[in-house]
């Protein structure tokens, strides 16, 4: 499954599978992930238009632009196969 987002002021909240992939197509791209009960890093991670990342583990993501950039983010969700019970497995937050 393909998604298509823009993002503009507002952080949006994504429950993301592990093994969905962002890619960054316009402006600059800022995420990170809520902080895991076993206290595991949380990442700050910034992606330049043509560059991607690969979730490693499920969870909540916070997404956003930098506001020094001055353009919205446009950017694609890439999302793995859905499993043998077929359950929707993004959400917006």
């Amino acid at each position: 499954m393909h998604q298509e987002l823009t993002l503009d002021q507002a952080c949006r909240r994504l429950h993301l599978p592990a093994g969905a992939v962002l890619h960054c197509h316009a402006g600059q791209l800022w995420l990170t992930r809520e902080i895991p009960a076993d206290g595991g890093p949380s990442p700050d991670i910034v992606l330049q238009p043509g560059q991607h990342h690969r979730v490693e583990r499920a969870g909540p993501h916070f997404l956003t632009h930098l506001r020094g950039s001055g353009r919205a983010v446009r950017c694609s969700l890439e999302l793995p196969v859905p499993g043998p019970a077929g359950r929707n497995v993004f959400s917006w937050g």
